[in-house]
């Protein structure tokens, strides 16, 4: 794929892998790696982007959902990883650390070519865990899969980005109903968790701004999310808020997704 455009590529979304392309006109990036190496370079090339082309992997916190490939994939194709500082000395521990790494302090801002990574903190039960907004040319593409709560400061960040990737966890209906053990149903509930589907729909009043062309829904919960439950829900909030013009997918943990441009 030839750096033309500049957009987002779903790899795949979910509790068992996570995984982005960001494409810029000069160089495409790998925004987490929660599956395989041989996983990774399976998926890109389904979507047509050479594993060659990823210039860096930006990892937005230190889960195996979102870090398994990360040290085999980078050293394999000579490229930095960009981590937080606060999860670089716990991936070194765990053998996850690639040979080149560059930290960043959670809340900074750094430069890549063909783009600007804007960090944001958000609230999850990991060391330091963060959000992303992109800066490509004229475009932003804001990128939130892994939420306890919708607080003002993320609402900030995350408001009027042209692409907006952000999570739907769980129905909390199925949650409750769920056999999974209490401490881990309270765990997913709390602000260190994940967002519901409702709190996801009723977040899109604050958050999709006159800029706000697309809505990729991740991290979707295979066991405890009905996708045409969720579907239904965020199109009758679209609706609601007069936004048919927004283009909206549920992306899906076995396969990769079309990608989206701005």
């Amino acid at each position: 794929m030839e750096n033309c455009c500049t957009g987002i590529t779903a790899l795949g979304s979910g509790s068992s892998g996570n995984a982005f392309v960001l494409h810029s006109k000069y160089a495409n990036y790998l925004i987490d790696a929660g599956f395989s190496r041989k996983e990774l370079c399976k998926r890109m090339d389904m979507c047509g982007i050479a594993p060659e082309s990823i210039r860096g992997v930006i990892i937005s916190h230190e889960h195996s959902d979102h870090v398994k490939g990360c040290r085999v994939f980078a050293d394999e194709f000579d490229i930095p990883a960009y981590v937080a500082c606060g999860i670089a000395g716990y991936l070194e521990k765990k053998n996850q650390l690639p040979r080149k790494v560059v930290e960043f302090i959670a809340g900074s801002t750094f430069e890549l070519p063909g783009v600007q990574v804007k960090t944001f903190q958000v609230s999850h039960d990991a060391l330091e865990p963060v959000g992303f907004n992109f800066l490509l040319s004229e475009n932003r593409i804001a990128v939130a899969t892994d939420l306890g709560c919708m607080e003002k400061s993320i609402v900030n960040e995350l408001y009027n980005a042209d692409i907006l990737v952000l999570e739907a966890n769980y129905d909390l209906k199925m949650l409750l109903e769920s056999d999974r053990k209490n401490s881990l149903k309270h765990r997913i509930m709390g602000r260190s968790g994940h967002l519901d589907n409702r709190t996801t729909a009723e977040s899109l009043i604050e958050l999709l701004g006159p800029r706000t062309r697309s809505l990729l829904l991740a991290h979707i919960s295979g066991e405890c999310n009905d996708r045409d439950l969720l579907e239904k829900l965020m199109k009758e909030q679209l609706n609601k808020l007069h936004r048919n013009d927004i283009q909206m997918r549920l992306l899906q943990q076995d396969g990769p997704d079309v990608g989206c441009y701005a």
